[in-house]
């Protein structure tokens, strides 16, 4: 269950960081590309800041630590 749930959280903030960088470096309008960067930068904080909290969240079950 938990294996299935990370895996989509991770897919959908990859493809939320890859659509957003597509949109930020290819389409012309300048303010989409504003909006396109805001929405990358957000996604990829959001994923490298809970993907330390996950890993931790997840040695500590195995420890023991969290039942």
């Amino acid at each position: 269950m938990w294996t299935w749930l990370l895996a989509s959280y991770a897919c959908l903030l990859l493809l939320l960081a890859t659509f957003a960088g597509l949109i930020a470096v290819f389409v012309p309008n300048a303010h989409h590309r504003a909006d396109a960067y805001r929405v990358l930068k957000l996604a990829l904080g959001v994923a490298t800041g809970t993907g330390g909290l996950i890993t931790a969240a997840i040695k500590m079950y195995e420890h023991g630590i969290l039942r």
